[in-house]
């Protein structure tokens, strides 16, 4: 009987011992999901530039067919933003309409700036004013002085 009464005894505390796993766990794994959701939401509310002080500045393009993930992209491959997701996410927030144009932005604006400046352009941020015809680039052949003919 005294076997009996130990072998109840262990079986008890082997299952409040798993109870207290799966209780851990569960908090362990809620916690876990918190840091991400907070991390989540820090990079997209927080105001932040790529770069302190005055920043460098970068001559960029918004084309008339660029999506949301294009111009994400271009972004960041150009140095002005470090999060796509955060840029993408912001602009639908704040129902930004991307102007096409030619902007000067520098690495020092928040995603906030910039998506102000793609919004409504103003004259002493756009660099060169877009028509609706392609813009071409011309060839450094292209700029020779042209020859006078002897007639």
């Amino acid at each position: 009987m005294n076997n009996n009464l130990l072998e109840n005894i262990s079986y008890v505390f082997v299952k409040i011992a798993k109870i207290f796993v799966k209780v851990a766990l569960f908090f362990v794994i809620v916690y876990l999901i918190g840091m991400q959701l907070f991390k989540f939401g820090y990079r997209l509310f927080y105001e932040r530039a790529v770069a302190e002080g005055e920043g460098t500045e970068v001559v960029f393009e918004i084309k008339n067919y660029d999506t949301v993930d294009m111009i994400a992209d271009n972004l960041q491959k150009a140095g002005l933003i470090d999060d796509k997701l955060a840029f993408k996410f912001r602009s639908k927030i704040y129902k930004t309409n991307f102007t096409p144009n030619i902007y000067n932005l520098k690495t020092s604006m928040t995603i906030k700036n910039m998506l102000d400046i793609f919004d409504s352009p103003s004259n002493e941020n756009i660099v060169v004013t877009l028509s609706t015809e392609d813009v071409y680039q011309l060839s450094p052949e292209d700029n020779e002085p042209i020859e006078e003919s002897e007639e």
